[in-house]
């Protein structure tokens, strides 16, 4: 697949809320390899996400806010392959940006979910670990936010 030298996954796996990474290579899954449409593809991601986000017990956007993401996620792809043969300065920021872009987590909890009283603590803490930057930490979330500060202001990260 141009731009992330990836194939597109079948499955959206592992122990964290999915990436905007992972959400794209399931789509393009759904797309390329089942030969679905584009809104086919699209709702499949989407019933798939609302899966995921249900197992952490978190309130999310409504499925048309959801499947509004994942469509505007692949057009900004589409508009990028666009531009693939430009070979300016822009045209190359605009792909370094959206590949670090998709590191960050594909959030679709609702604008109120941390104000909710009916989401226990655990689960509020669970989603602000899991939207810190992904890039930067090399330890596991589960690790005290308190051990954190003292590891940053003790001993700087190796690269």
């Amino acid at each position: 697949m141009w731009l992330l030298d990836i194939a597109p996954e079948p499955d959206i796996l592992g122990a964290r809320l999915p990436s905007r990474e992972q959400v794209f290579l399931f789509f393009m899954y759904q797309h390329h390899v089942f030969k679905k449409t584009v809104p086919d593809s699209v709702s499949a991601t989407s019933e798939k996400l609302k899966a995921i986000w249900g197992k952490a017990k978190l309130t999310t956007k409504t499925d048309a806010n959801i499947r509004k993401n994942v469509k505007n996620l692949f057009e900004e792809y589409q508009a990028l392959k666009k531009d693939r043969n430009r070979i300016t300065d822009g045209a190359e920021l605009k792909q370094k940006i959206w590949k670090g872009y998709l590191e960050d987590i594909f959030d679709i909890s609702s604008a109120d979910v941390l104000e909710r009283r009916d989401i226990l603590d655990e689960d509020k803490s669970f989603l602000i670990l899991q939207r810190e930057d992904r890039s930067v930490r090399p330890w596991p979330a589960s690790m005290s936010p308190k051990w954190r500060k003292k590891r940053r202001k003790s001993k700087p990260l190796r690269s």
